[in-house]
């Protein structure tokens, strides 16, 4: 039932610039996933360290599922950069949704770096068990 979920994301896009002083370009990496299926639901989990609550975006246009994370911050205005290897990395990931899946009822968490997105499937497509009668 894994295909009413499937990986559309290209791959990671990495702005190499590394001059001394020079300030880097933001960085945007697809996050690493594990998926797992119940009756119910589809459970993705995406790795997204250091994004906060408030940096992280889950939205279903039609049906592509986005998941983007955005690293807050940057050095204070007050400093002047003398040599930046850190590059901030923020995280986008697309999937293509099944039509399976409610579009209503997706919910989503993020703790401790994980962010959790819970896509729960319509009830018409959940498997029914039929009761077998004797005689």
């Amino acid at each position: 039932m894994l295909s009413a979920l499937k990986c559309c994301t290209p791959t990671t896009q990495d702005h190499q610039d590394r001059q001394p002083a020079a300030i880097p370009q933001r960085r945007i990496t697809s996050p690493s996933c594990d998926i797992s299926e119940s009756q119910d639901a589809i459970v993705l989990l995406a790795d997204m360290p250091g994004v906060p609550a408030a940096g992280v975006d889950v939205s279903l246009h039609g049906d592509l599922l986005t998941l983007k994370g955005v690293i807050a911050g940057d050095e204070p205005a007050t400093s002047a950069s003398v040599w930046r290897e850190y590059v901030a990395t923020d995280y986008e990931r697309v999937f293509r949704v099944g039509q399976d899946l409610d579009p209503e009822r997706i919910q989503a968490t993020i703790k401790d770096g994980v962010l959790r997105v819970e896509l729960r499937k319509r009830a018409a497509t959940q498997p029914k068990k039929i009761a077998v009668q004797v005689g």
